[in-house]
């Protein structure tokens, strides 16, 4: 019996870690927007068998990471957007609620953490590290998301921040301006430190606001640069 169990969990390891490995090539890049995607191919490439691939492209797909037209082709999605203007003030919004939370549970060693991931935000903006410093940068808020203790809204978030981690790797891609994000870590910091709960969570508001008009910014720049070169 035991036996038994041992194999059904492989199995599900299997599909769980071909759909994670498939997500952290798109997310990260290493699969582009408009890149085909073959099943055979992805099987050959991960040591898999043809059924997991499928799944996990059925799931990326339902979370708009990919995109198929029946019986012809399957790719990767191009970044959206529109998605981001959807979302972020979502994330924001419950970024605040989390702070509400998470004060009852905020120790020195969480504020020493929140300043250390910080300082390695800062070094991997420093080196051109896109990848690095969406992760630290997100590790900084999930310190304070975790601290919420609240179940339904740590998974809600997780969702939607998935969603959007493609987009926060251009964001961290080269943007003019995108240091600011960790003066304003720090000053989030500082709420935390006093007790200001109430300005710590307008801080992490403000942080997300900022960041996102940043990267609005930058693609108006973008888009006259190209325009005037046509």
């Amino acid at each position: 019996m035991l036996l038994e169990h041992a194999k059904k969990v492989k199995r599900s390891s299997i599909r769980e870690q071909v759909y994670h490995q498939l997500q952290e090539w798109i997310i990260s890049g290493v699969l582009k927007p408009g890149d085909r995607l073959k099943d055979q191919d992805l099987a050959e490439a991960l040591g898999a068998s043809r059924t997991p691939i499928r799944e996990a492209l059925l799931r990326l797909e339902e979370e708009g990471m990919i995109q198929s037209k029946a019986n012809s082709w399957t790719q990767v999605a191009p970044v959206d957007s529109n998605q981001a203007y959807r979302l972020y003030p979502i994330i924001w919004t419950l970024e605040k609620l989390a702070v509400s939370f998470a004060k009852e549970n905020m120790k020195d060693e969480h504020l020493e953490e929140l300043e250390t991931i910080n300082e390695e935000l800062d070094q991997a903006i420093k080196q051109g590290d896109a990848l690095g410093a969406q992760h630290h940068d997100a590790r900084f808020h999930q310190v304070i998301i975790n601290l919420s203790e609240n179940e339904e809204l740590i998974h809600v978030l997780e969702g939607l921040k998935k969603k959007l981690r493609r987009y926060e790797i251009t964001y961290f891609n080269g943007i003019s301006g995108v240091e600011q994000s960790v003066e304003e870590h720090k000053k989030i910091i500082l709420s935390l430190k006093e007790k200001d709960f109430e300005a710590a969570a307008e801080r992490i508001e403000a942080n997300w606001q900022d960041s996102f008009q940043r990267r609005l910014s930058n693609m108006e720049v973008e888009n006259r640069k190209s325009n005037s070169s046509d």
